[in-house]
């Protein structure tokens, strides 16, 4: 018997968040070793909150991520003992991949995307992959040794890029809702423009 399609969806969103904490783990790490307080923290502050594990979801990817040579755990201190995490080169090298792989989709998805939409409505305006992408992999890639300037110069683009979207999605959503009322009156074959 099949799972229902809501707890397909439950578990596919589950299998990404325990990705991405991988991520993010290996990412915290490349800026230095540290031990699971201080990496819950790091982790919360550079995902913007995006991504705020706990330690019920920190410590059981640590152990998976430890076990598969990513990183390396080692027991410091006195009386109050600590593990101190640090990546490995293989970490470091599957980063990169991953990260690589997942620019890599997401690109694609997005030209698919806007090759779907592009009949019911021109999307010109909303380029991020010329100048945001680089840079987020740059920055990414740098092992947390980004400048400031290039993390000022991302989030500024960021931010006109997102502004960019938005007005082509206003648009969209109008075009829709233009298409809608068309189709409703029994309208067809008519394109609407609207800029």
């Amino acid at each position: 018997m099949g799972m229902s399609e809501d707890r397909v969806a439950r578990s596919m969103k589950e299998q990404l968040k325990r990705g991405y904490l991988k991520l993010a783990i290996l990412y915290t790490l490349l800026e230095g070793p540290t031990h699971g307080y201080k990496m819950l923290k790091r982790i919360r502050e550079s995902t913007l909150g995006l991504i705020s594990p706990t330690a019920g979801s920190l410590y059981p990817a640590l152990r998976d991520l430890e076990r598969n040579g990513f990183i390396v755990g080692e027991w410091a201190g006195g009386k109050r003992r600590v593990k101190i995490y640090r990546v490995t080169e293989r970490g470091k090298k599957i980063f990169r991949e991953v990260v690589e792989g997942h620019f890599n989709l997401v690109l694609t998805i997005r030209r698919w995307l806007l090759k779907e939409l592009t009949p019911i409505h021109p999307m010109e305006g909303l380029d991020v992959s010329s100048g945001i992408i680089p840079l987020a992999m740059k920055i990414l890639l740098s092992g947390g040794i980004a400048s400031q300037e290039d993390k000022i110069n991302f989030l500024k683009d960021l931010k006109e890029t997102l502004k960019r979207a938005n007005e082509v999605i206003n648009n969209l959503i109008t075009n829709i809702d233009k298409r809608l009322i068309e189709l409703e009156r029994g309208e067809t074959g008519k394109s609407i423009d609207v800029g």
